[in-house]
């Protein structure tokens, strides 16, 4: 365990508490603690704190906890209890091996396969660098809950690195917070993979910056800089744990589907509210197709992630940007970038559409959503919203639903509604941060609904690439024809 002094000048670089914010209250004070060779790798600790007491009984517990957890999960150590299991048929497990276990089997079922802690003995193969001796087991594995006993059978090595470390994170922030009741936020990191909880440091929120994968300097901006209340984060990539095979280097995280390095991914970035799952679903997703990942993401309750594709391309989940600050640094929508060649130089898709006439007592004009998602049905552009009154905007309930609650950045009522007549939109082919996007096929949605009256939507795909191209929609309802334009501009 750490002494008093440990705490505040043994963990290094930021040990002297800074002075509050103006946003933290008077008798709080945020103290930073660093410490290397932790599991591994590094351990930051930030604690907001009335006193360097409260803060030194936090981290003590922390950095405690962490020091019990090594010695029962660890695959690198001989005299783990994780060893001790590997080594024999049956065993009784911890109260905490055995939760691991329960998670790791979890997720193995909720992943279809993708997370699997059962691959020791294809990692221990390829860390040799002998790759063609890797094995892939399958059989059954047996957990029996009442008495904790583990069934291990012949050929199964559990490796639990990728749900491990995400649970000592949640066990030592509890364990801080169950020491230390008086302090009123934390922040446990280790090797970038962490959870917070409470009051941050600058504000109301932590801030979280995710590493551009495709930037290797150090001082490269980030992709993006996370807000959040509370939950943890994982990343999962390429770099330094790379396994190195004749000189090659592969990607430490192995597909469970054919025991070989994934291909498909760079890196992986998940939010969740507890790290263990965080931990496991980064590690899942980077073995998984990146769109079936976002597809797994958008159906899992708190989850949202971001993935850098092998091909440069980046991958976000449905609710990914309502977690990004964008008061200052990287916007939400820099996760897009130019999949294909460039538009031809001065083109534009020209949206034309009518608003019908109609004839009613208390008729009032409609409110009109125009948008484009891309062939994996996330949003490039908000192209307009018209309407003066936030509260019916939802009732565009295609785009609210499936984009507008989740986006930020949208100015939903900058324009007063239309009279009857013929109208005109023009997308500059860049999305919502002004970065110009590929050729490639788009889907052109346009939704109108009006109060007291009905609900219209029509949507159409669009090849845009080195010739013109066109397309119309007939009239429906709320909405007159729609005629889609893509070429030079006139």
């Amino acid at each position: 365990m750490l002494t008093s002094r440990a705490v505040l000048t043994g963990l290094g670089v930021l040990a002297v508490p800074m002075a509050a914010s103006a946003a933290v209250p008077a008798e709080a004070r945020v103290w930073r603690l660093h410490d290397d060779h932790v599991l591994g790798t590094s351990l930051d600790l930030t604690v907001v704190a009335s006193s360097q007491a409260a803060a030194m009984i936090a981290a003590q517990a922390a950095r405690a906890e962490i020091d019990r957890l090594d010695v029962v999960l660890s695959g690198w150590r001989e005299d783990s209890e994780l060893a001790a299991l590997n080594a024999s048929d049956t065993h009784v497990a911890s109260p905490d091996l055995f939760a691991v276990l329960r998670q790791a089997e979890a997720m193995r079922t909720v992943t279809d396969g993708a997370f699997d802690g059962r691959m020791g003995l294809t990692t221990a193969a390829w860390r040799a660098g002998a790759p063609g001796q890797a094995v892939l087991q399958r059989a059954a594995v047996t957990l029996d809950p009442k008495t904790r006993t583990v069934q291990r059978p012949e050929g199964v090595t559990f490796d639990l690195d990728g749900v491990a470390k995400g649970y000592v994170i949640d066990k030592a922030l509890a364990a801080a917070r169950a020491a230390s009741p008086s302090v009123s936020g934390l922040m446990v990191d280790i090797g970038g993979d962490l959870r917070c909880w409470g009051q941050a440091p600058g504000g109301e929120a932590w801030r979280i910056g995710v590493a551009d994968a495709c930037e290797t300097a150090d001082n490269a901006e980030p992709a993006a800089v996370l807000s959040l209340t509370s939950g943890a984060v994982a990343f999962s990539g390429r770099g330094q744990r790379d396994l190195m095979v004749d000189g090659q280097a592969y990607s430490h995280i192995l597909n469970p589907a054919d025991g070989r390095p994934v291909a498909d991914t760079m890196a992986v970035c998940v939010v969740a509210q507890a790290a263990a799952e965080a931990d496991a679903l980064s590690t899942a997703f980077s073995a998984m197709k990146p769109k079936a990942a976002v597809a797994l993401a958008d159906r899992t309750p708190g989850v949202e992630t971001l993935i850098f594709g092998a091909n440069g391309r980046r991958y976000a989940s449905a609710g990914w940007q309502s977690l990004v600050d964008t008061r200052d640094g990287p916007r939400a929508e820099l996760i897009r970038i130019a999949d294909g060649p460039a538009w031809p130089k001065g083109f534009e898709v020209a949206i034309g559409y009518e608003v019908p006439k109609i004839v009613a007592g208390n008729y009032r004009a409609p409110y009109i959503a125009v948008w484009v998602t891309d062939e994996d049905k996330q949003l490039v552009r908000v192209v307009t919203m018209l309407g003066d009154n936030a509260k019916w905007i939802p009732d565009n309930y295609v785009f609210w639903r499936r984009y507008g609650r989740k986006t930020t950045g949208v100015e939903s009522t900058a324009r007063p509604t239309r009279a009857p007549g013929k109208y005109s939109v023009v997308w500059d082919g860049r999305d919502q941060a002004g970065k110009p996007v590929g050729q490639g096929k788009y889907t052109i949605h346009v939704e109108a609904v009006r109060e007291h009256g009905g609900h219209s939507y029509v949507s159409s795909d669009l090849d845009l690439g080195a010739k013109p191209a066109a397309a119309a929609l007939p009239g429906k309802d709320e909405l007159g024809a729609v005629s889609l334009r893509y070429g030079k501009k006139r």
